[in-house]
């Protein structure tokens, strides 16, 4: 196989799994730059459309229409997309979401190495959600319909994402926030006769946002099936008037393969710039073996 194609993979978590492994690695990938840039933990902070993603419980905090579209370069030839609105009512918030993962012809080879032709690949998934709030906190719920296709090989599945969240309040200079999800219960996607689990995780997560625009968050999450623990945390301070400065860290890209560990690969790294209704994030985001990512984020709220 060739290096162009095992990138390929790698990003779109399409290979043939083995009987114990998961499937459609790509509902793993994070949306929303102002969060992956603070170590990918948006469970506890998440208020916007991006929450759709993280923890649908923060759209209850949203009070206005929000519009977002975030775009990733995860390599030279595979990208990924997320499209999301989000409108408040007087039943709690709705939103909708679109996520692809893209990635140009790839070039197949036989066991001698020979080409055999090129084939396509791609990963899609389609969001409704809804946050609430109640007396005890913020709930929130997200269906997902997954699509994924190799070459002629397609597989598609329906899973559900379950979230809470809740302010505690003033405590110091700052309010406390912590938050619980469910990402991607479902039942798994089949390929020919094999049928294997999507990434189920469950994701715990603490923030604190403090007067002026400053924040520090945290976060855990498990794989109840056995993938591991991965943890992240970061901050962002407010420079100037609409100007953010972000950091983080993330144990999901420290890991080279095998048991190898690189710390300063989990580094993460943003900014954001925010002007009336209109806010403009980018993320500098490892992503293990495929190395450095760049992501950003476009958002209006009217």
């Amino acid at each position: 196989m060739s290096r162009r194609a095992l990138i390929a993979l790698l990003a779109l978590g399409l290979a043939v799994p083995s009987p114990a492994a998961e499937t459609a690695a790509f509902l793993n990938i994070g949306v929303g730059a102002r969060y992956l840039a603070q170590g990918g933990s948006g469970t506890a902070l998440a208020d916007d459309a991006s929450a759709l993603y993280w923890n649908p419980a923060g759209l209850a905090a949203l009070d206005k229409r929000e519009a977002t579209a975030s775009h990733a370069e995860l390599s030279q030839t595979v990208r990924h997309d997320f499209l999301g609105y989000a409108q408040p009512t007087t039943l709690g918030t709705f939103a909708a979401g679109a996520t692809y993962l893209s990635q140009s012809a790839i070039e197949g080879r036989d066991a001698l190495g020979h080409p055999t032709g090129g084939y396509q690949a791609s990963d899609a998934a389609l969001s409704l959600g809804w946050g609430h709030k109640t007396p005890l906190g913020d709930i929130g719920a997200t269906f997902k319909y997954v699509q994924s296709h190799i070459g002629s090989a397609q597989a598609e599945t329906a899973a559900v994402d379950a979230g809470v969240r809740r302010d505690f309040g003033q405590m110091g200079p700052g309010h406390v926030l912590l938050g619980a999800a469910l990402r991607n219960l479902g039942p798994g996607m089949k390929y020919d006769v094999q049928r294997n689990d999507l990434p189920l995780r469950l994701a715990f997560g603490a923030a604190y946002k403090l007067i002026g625009g400053h924040a520090f968050t945290a976060e855990w999450t498990n794989s109840p099936r056995g993938a591991g623990n991965d943890f992240g945390f970061g901050g962002e301070y407010q420079a100037l008037p609409g100007v953010f400065l972000r950091a983080g860290y993330t144990t999901q890209s420290a890991i080279t393969g095998g048991t190898g560990f690189d710390a300063a690969r989990g580094l993460t790294l943003g900014v954001g710039l925010g002007r009336g209704h209109w806010r403009l994030d980018y993320a500098a985001v490892p992503m293990g073996e495929l190395g450095g990512t760049h992501r950003f984020t476009l958002s209006a709220r009217f």
